[in-house]
């Protein structure tokens, strides 16, 4: 295997990690965001107001998007099945 054809799957591979990652923390950063107006604007500060509502928009997002996350992660390890099988025969 070819040095470029090394950095190739390797990139693939990350740009596979972060578009799988995304949804969940851009989610928890939005819900973050949302929880620290709120508890800005009324003066409270209790920890489990911020994180309760995290879980649950990541638990959200992992309900939501679990399909599509499955059906890209099975066409990558497809992609990189054959990507390996190519030179072998």
């Amino acid at each position: 295997m070819s040095s470029d054809a090394i950095l190739a799957a390797v990139h693939g591979m990350l740009v596979m990690t972060l578009t799988l990652a995304a949804p969940f923390l851009l989610a928890a950063v939005i819900t973050s965001f949302v929880v620290g107006l709120l508890q800005a604007a009324t003066r409270i500060s209790d920890l489990t107001l911020s994180f309760v509502p995290r879980f649950v928009a990541v638990m959200a997002v992992a309900f939501f998007a679990a399909a599509w996350m499955a059906e890209r992660m099975a066409d990558y390890i497809e992609r990189a099945v054959a990507a390996v099988q190519a030179p072998l025969g």
